[in-house]
């Protein structure tokens, strides 16, 4: 008897352990798929395993015969919800543009409308601050300063993703973001119209991260440049890292600006230096081409290029993989050159002459101060001397004659009054006029000042200069009524002659 109710026993645990068997399945199949924990055995005695007898089981509900209500805990009907709230009496949070007024049961529909975190979220309760966040009611930059208030109030990060599902490394990304957008807002440099980009918490937001890292005075230009090139992660960090390394290599920075564009190109130009044969042409020409996309000046764009150039030699035909570098080196010096000429006697036969200025404001000051210029050397070396301007005018024999030349420029020869055929024409032209020959002949012309009053050494202004024929001149100087400044011994042209047959240059 002992024996049959220890089998029974054992039989029973086991049953207990197992769980009831699926249809169908035997008992070796039970033992061995449908096991959920390892069957301990406990040995029993007869007389305690309790008497099964009696009547069946049955559900007995709140009506039937045998309800105890006291043995019901928390007996009675929750009360009704209303709409609008959750469990516990705390109402839903509103989401933007759709919020409720008091006293009515559904809100009308509105379209959303931005929404604005200030005072009335901070000053919420911890519970209803955690069921914003559980709904994510409003953007992250509105939210993000939840998870402040909450730490004040004791609650940890893994509090706060317990309560509302967004992790601790969600929650650390949110007040970064928040506090390097921050600063854009606070920058009058950056658009307001472009915070938009960073609201997109998936593609803009995470760019923060990386455009932290600048300081102030490039912050607001850098996120600019990622709004406008609609910049990812990824390619955020690289602007960062062109930024360090333009700082880091000033001087190697020669052509390059200092705008986020041109630090993108200086990075690129940079990495083209450190691209490995192995790699191929291929690599620098993505480098350059990268590079120029971003390039805002043209000496930048000439950088980048001539980078390409030298690659381009190195992986010349006929280079091979370990003498490459020195045999792109001998093919660039043969290709190089110095381009070099051989001057003949009437190129390098020029005159150096002083210019004043235009007649109109010609003075005698101006004309006294007018020294004798001397050239030195087979290349005619000249230090100027007596005027601000030069003018260097072929050799011709004009010009040769005169020991003080200097010339005045005219606007438009028609204002000329006795120049005889120069006066005739409408056009510039330049006068050489020779200081050391005061002396009226008629058959030259002369740059007369019309007073009296006016002399060489000094004085006042000249009111009126003009050219006049020789024997006008003579008969103004017994007059009176003139100072001779010089004989005028060129009147030169402008180039591009006018179809009249007359040469460059006119001797009066």
């Amino acid at each position: 008897m002992a024996s049959s109710a220890c089998a029974l026993a054992f039989s029973a645990a086991a049953h207990l352990a197992r769980g009831p068997s699926p249809p169908g399945v035997s008992s070796r199949l039970q033992s061995s798929r449908w096991r959920r924990s390892p069957v301990r055995l406990v040995p029993v005695r007869a007389g305690d395993i309790p008497d099964t007898a009696g009547p069946p089981s049955r559900l007995i509900v709140p009506g039937m015969d045998g309800f105890d209500p006291s043995l019901v805990s928390g007996a009675g009907r929750a009360p009704a919800k209303m709409p609008g709230q959750f469990p516990g009496g705390y109402d839903a949070p509103p989401k933007p543009g759709s919020e409720k007024a008091a006293g009515e049961e559904f809100a009308p529909f509105r379209p959303p409308s931005a929404y604005q975190a200030g005072a009335t979220l901070m000053q919420e309760d911890d519970q209803m601050s955690l069921l914003r966040l559980r709904q994510r009611a409003g953007s992250w930059y509105d939210l993000s300063p939840l998870f402040a208030k909450l730490m004040r109030s004791g609650f940890t990060p893994d509090d706060i993703f317990d309560e509302s599902g967004i992790e601790p490394k969600e929650q650390s990304l949110w007040i970064t973001w928040a506090a390097s957008r921050g600063s854009l807002v606070d920058d009058p440099r950056f658009p307001e119209e472009k915070l938009a980009y960073f609201n997109d918490e998936y593609n803009g937001a995470p760019t923060l991260s990386s455009i932290q890292y600048l300081v102030a005075e490039k912050r607001s230009a850098a996120a600019e440049f990622v709004v406008d090139n609609e910049f990812d992660q990824e390619q955020t960090k690289e602007l960062v890292k062109a930024f360090e390394i333009r700082d880091a290599h000033q001087s190697q920075a020669k052509g390059f600006g200092s705008t986020p564009g041109e630090c993108m190109a200086f990075k690129m130009w940079r990495d083209c230096q450190e691209v490995q044969r192995y790699q191929g042409m291929e690599k620098v020409n993505d480098l350059v081409r990268k590079g120029k996309k971003y390039a805002e000046t043209e000496s930048t764009v000439e950088r980048l290029e001539a980078m390409a150039e030298m690659w381009r030699m190195d992986f010349a035909e006929g280079s091979e993989l370990t003498t490459g570098g020195s045999l792109a080196k001998a093919v660039a010096t043969a290709r190089a050159n110095i381009n070099t000429v051989r001057l003949d006697a009437d190129e390098i036969a020029f005159k150096p002459i002083p210019h004043l200025g235009s007649m109109e404001r010609l003075t005698t000051g101006a004309v006294s101060a007018v020294q004798q210029v001397f050239t030195a050397g087979i290349f005619n070396v000249f230090q100027p001397a007596g005027a601000r301007e030069f003018v260097a005018l072929p050799a011709w024999s004009a010009l040769g004659e005169a020991r003080q030349p200097f010339a005045v420029s005219v606007g438009n020869t028609g204002t000329l009054k006795g120049a005889g055929d120069l006066s005739q024409r409408e056009e510039p032209a330049l006068i050489v006029a020779d200081k050391a020959n005061t002396t009226p002949s008629p058959s030259f012309y002369y740059l007369v000042a019309r007073t009296s009053s006016i002399t060489l050494t000094g004085g006042a202004g000249a009111q009126i200069v003009d050219i006049f024929p020789g024997r006008e001149v003579m008969d103004m100087e017994r007059a009176g009524g003139c100072t001779v400044i010089g004989r005028v011994v060129l009147a030169v042209r402008a180039p591009g002659g006018m179809g009249d047959g007359m040469n460059t240059g006119t001797s009066l």
